[in-house]
């Protein structure tokens, strides 16, 4: 029998920034304000040979210059699809998968395909 398998690259970093969700409920009303984390941001993408048609060290460059630093309004879900986005545009819309995590402890994950 035959084996398969993908192959996909990955790469991390963390971004220091504030953000806030101006309808949280009661419960959570201390989210409203402008609160600080660090992002943590994780970006995967498919490649085709065990060459990788796109450099690490390239796409970590890419990833860090693309990712909107967060805003007031941005949400882990708004930062990560505005980064899969602006990542797959990038190259000829090739998939990504990015995660942004609030402290390393709880995120969103968005897959483009």
């Amino acid at each position: 029998m035959e084996r398969t398998h993908a192959c996909h690259i990955t790469v991390k970093f963390q971004v220091p920034g504030f953000h806030r969700w101006p309808d949280a409920p009661e419960h959570r009303a201390y989210l409203r304000n402008d609160h600080r984390h660090l992002f943590h941001v994780e970006v995967s993408t498919p490649v085709e040979h065990h060459e990788r048609q796109i450099e690490l060290h390239d796409l970590m460059d890419e990833a860090k210059e693309l990712f909107c630093q967060p805003t007031n309004w941005a949400s882990c879900e708004s930062m990560a699809y505005h980064l899969a986005t602006r990542l797959s545009d990038k190259h000829q819309g090739a998939p990504f998968r990015v995660a942004v995590f609030e402290d390393g402890e709880a995120g969103a994950t968005v897959e483009l395909r």
